[in-house]
């Protein structure tokens, strides 16, 4: 049982420090630059990640400095210098692999002496790629990983399994992240997604992955589909402390699948309806919630968005991607959605190995028909683990696979340049790869060719990139 729910009251954010108490500095590696990588950049939310496992080591009496170099890049030196970590945790994600690989060169020029953990969503999917510098991989979760490491355990091996032998059972019994480390910084905090006004947006994390087999997500192979929940009750105390102690006007709960248990859904909505405050909220969910009670209750509680990961609108495309849903289903569950007042940010994975150019058309034509409040098409990358991934690599399918693990396949490079504005970034990259690897294959060795930096865009074509993204995705409101 959590200290909450023994005492009745909030616990406090940070507990007395231990005479023993260890300095934990926790970082994430800058943001790539444009032109650099064929992966979207995500919306600047605070790291809940690192911010979960900073709480939980404050819980424990430590103290704890996040530097997250993705929202502005830190002077490593001094805040190595001032802060004096006693370990050093790093968050990986393979879209800033090369990044986070500089970072670890950085830090252990720095701090060589200071043991240096990875973890995050690559350190999990492909722990034997994480540079030497680091001294310990953690897979799964991080939060008694990275305590243990703190008060002094170091393990035989380079990597702990973390993954699926040691899953957190109760989430209740765990603190979210605290917010003082962020509300000061320039984060994302608004709900221009939906297009809405309120201010600030707080990012929740409420639950760890995520049921269903979806054959172009890696997310299993991190978490293993075993789904885990903070209840409502716990969901709605840390609203209550966030509207009391930072003024929060909106949630946003941004994990893997926030609907997962409609039961738990309906209990917070009940609870947010007896509160004396009001706050917009917004999930990721899934096009299945064809209950207009439930939707009702959902839009009454706060709810003006859902993030639905549609992917294709073609009865075969579905069965393909393992979605486990229908055209039917999710058609009666935009009509809901529209007529209790929830917008719908739809989002397209095409471009799937087998999915065919009939698959696509119908999808389109489903598009058309539905009319989601937003529209994202997203050409089919393979990033690492993923069953699509692994079908690609096993017959041969690709044309070049980096460092990173990331698979380009021809599929890719035309659903790229089919989707995406002649000036994105993306494609920016894609013509830098195409050059290169015509020049240097047979030259280089597949190492080097894997390994190779590529630069980024000039400055006036970012502004023109940046602005383009800006307003392909105002058109999409």
């Amino acid at each position: 049982m959590s200290e909450q729910r023994k005492t009745g009251r909030s616990a406090p954010l940070v507990h007395a420090p231990r005479a023993d108490r260890r300095r934990v500095l926790l970082t994430a590696a800058t943001m790539p630059p444009m032109g650099t990588t064929a992966l979207h950049y995500g919306d600047l939310r605070p790291p809940m990640g690192l911010g979960f496992i900073a709480s939980f080591l404050e819980r424990h009496g430590h103290e704890v400095r996040i530097c997250d170099n993705y929202l502005a890049p830190l002077p490593m030196e001094s805040e190595i210098e001032e802060f004096r970590p006693d370990i050093i945790g790093l968050y990986m994600h393979s879209p800033g692999y090369y990044s986070a690989c500089d970072l670890i060169d950085e830090l252990k020029q720095i701090a060589p002496e200071v043991p240096l953990v990875a973890g995050g969503p690559h350190a999990s999917l492909l722990p034997h790629n994480v540079p030497a510098g680091v001294d310990y991989v953690c897979t799964g979760e991080g939060e008694h990983v990275m305590l243990d490491l703190a008060e002094g355990w170091r393990p035989a091996e380079r990597i702990i399994d973390n993954a699926k032998t040691q899953r957190i059972k109760e989430l209740d019994d765990y603190p979210f992240p605290n917010y003082d480390h962020f509300v000061d910084k320039p984060y994302n905090w608004g709900f221009d997604i939906y297009g809405r006004p309120e201010s600030p947006v707080f990012t929740m994390h409420t639950s760890r992955s995520c049921p269903y087999r979806c054959t172009f997500c890696g997310v299993a192979a991190i978490w293993t589909r075993k789904w885990t929940a903070f209840s409502a009750d716990r969901i709605v105390e840390e609203i209550d402390a966030y509207v009391e102690r930072y003024g929060c006007q909106g949630v946003y709960f941004r994990e893997d699948l926030f609907t997962t248990d409609l039961r738990r859904v309906e209990r917070m909505c009940d609870l947010l309806i007896e509160r004396p405050y009001d706050v917009v909220w917004a999930c990721e969910s899934r096009a299945d919630i064809t209950s207009e009670r439930v939707l009702e209750k959902m839009a009454r509680s706060g709810c003006i968005g859902l993030y639905c990961g549609i992917e294709s609108g073609s009865t075969s495309g579905l069965k393909k991607k393992k979605k486990d849903l229908t055209p039917e289903t999710m058609r009666t569950f935009f009509t809901l959605a529209r007529k209790v007042g929830i917008n719908v940010y739809a989002t397209f994975c095409m471009g799937t190995p087998t999915e065919t150019e009939e698959e696509l058309a119908e999808t389109e034509a489903f598009v058309a028909e539905v009319e989601p409040f937003a529209v994202d098409r997203f050409a089919f990358l393979a990033l690492p683990r993923s069953e699509d991934s692994e079908y690609i690599e096993r017959n041969q399918l690709f044309y070049h696979k980096d460092s990173a693990g990331i698979i380009y396949t021809d599929r890719f490079r035309e659903m790229a340049q089919r989707l995406y504005a002649p000036d994105d970034q993306r494609l920016y990259f894609l013509e830098q790869q195409r050059v290169f690897l015509e020049e240097n294959r047979g030259r280089l060795s597949a190492a080097e060719l894997a390994a190779h930096r590529f630069s980024p865009m000039p400055s006036e074509l970012v502004d023109a990139a940046s602005s383009s993204t800006h307003n392909e995705f105002r058109l999409n409101l």
